[in-house]
């Protein structure tokens, strides 16, 4: 019983903090102009990078900070600070720097460099997901099995994030150019605001340790 709720406890809290729905409308926005097998190569990257992002940090996070002497509100304001740009070009209507202009596109590396950032990261692996991951996987006195269930349950949310942003993407597409415009700026709104919070919570953080 006590695996089961470990289980539950770190999938539920994990999946709620990467939010992979949440991540649908900015992968439509970024990948505005894309073929079919582009975002899906864009998607199939980013989950990817998320992964190696979490399971990296997840074992060795602590003591890579450790020797730099850095900690995670480090990256959460550089994170943040990614994010503000991505959601403000967003707002302004313009092409993000994470998009690629006409003469890039025929470079497909180029093209499916916004998987790695900001999709991959911070979008779906960012200081909060690898934060639960680092504390979850690391707990004093945990039990190998316990070790072993977290891991199961991070697999598990990065295979249903994989599956929610194939999927919702052709949903999505639906509403039509018009409607995609008019979500994109709001998505942009919201990210500058969850860029704003990263940023604050990491600065309040450090300046308090």
């Amino acid at each position: 019983m006590t695996l089961i709720i470990t289980f539950v406890t770190v999938y539920v809290a994990l999946f709620a903090i990467m939010n992979p729905i949440g991540a649908v409308p900015v992968l439509i926005s970024l990948t505005d102009g894309y073929t079919i097998k582009e975002r899906k190569d864009v998607i199939r990257k980013a989950v990817y990078t998320a992964s190696g992002m979490i399971f990296g940090f997840m074992f060795l996070g602590i003591y890579i900070f450790d020797i730099l002497g850095i900690n995670l509100y480090d990256f959460e304001i550089a994170g943040g600070a990614l994010l503000f740009k991505v959601g403000f070009d967003m707002l302004q209507g313009k092409i993000s720097q994470t998009k690629m202009t006409q003469a890039e596109k025929e470079e497909s590396s180029e093209r499916e460099a916004i998987a790695i950032a900001p999709l991959g990261t911070p979008l779906l692996a960012g200081p909060g997901s690898i934060t639960t991951a680092i504390i979850f996987f690391n707990e004093e006195n945990i039990a190998l099995t316990s070790r072993f269930i977290t891991i199961i349950a991070i697999v598990l949310v990065l295979i249903s994030s994989f599956i929610i942003l194939k999927y919702s993407v052709k949903t999505f597409e639906k509403i039509g150019k018009t409607g995609s415009i008019v979500i994109s700026r709001i998505m942009g709104l919201l990210l500058t605001a969850i860029a704003v919070d990263l940023i604050a919570n990491g600065i309040i953080h450090i300046f308090n340790v």
